[in-house]
């Protein structure tokens, strides 16, 4: 079951669709998607198109990047909440990560608002979050 649905989840992606589950029980929203719900226990679950709207609640930038994507650094990544309600960790687009003063001063900022899109890196693709001007 749960390696169909990671399959089904990339599959997505790579149409440039981003899913998470609805639980049928209790209607707790999870993303990524997961074969059980996380609040109640229930295994019914049913895909849902994620609006993609969220807001950065922080972010910040590493030295030592997973070597898959040492080609892209620096990057920033952060704790987005997604207007579903979920909380996931990914790469943000659209700010400046070449100080820690700037990592700073932004972080002042927040929450600020995020778009979700699917980005192909290091041979994935994966879902990254744009700063909303």
């Amino acid at each position: 079951m749960m390696e169909r649905m990671v399959e089904k989840f990339y599959k997505s992606l790579a149409k440039g669709k981003i899913y998470g589950v609805k639980c049928k029980k209790c209607k707790h929203f999870i993303f990524p998607p997961k074969a059980g719900c996380e609040k109640c226990g229930a295994h019914k679950m049913e895909w849902k198109l994620i609006s993609g709207n969220g807001k950065l609640l922080f972010f910040s930038s590493g030295n030592l990047p997973p070597l898959k994507f040492a080609k892209y650094h620096p990057y920033a990544y952060g704790a987005i909440e997604l207007k579903e309600g979920p909380v996931f960790f990914t790469q943000i687009e659209g700010l400046d990560v070449k100080s820690v003063e700037a990592i700073e001063k932004q972080n002042k900022k927040m929450p600020m608002k995020v778009k979700a899109k699917v980005k192909k890196m290091a041979g994935m693709n994966i879902v990254v979050f744009k700063v909303v001007k």
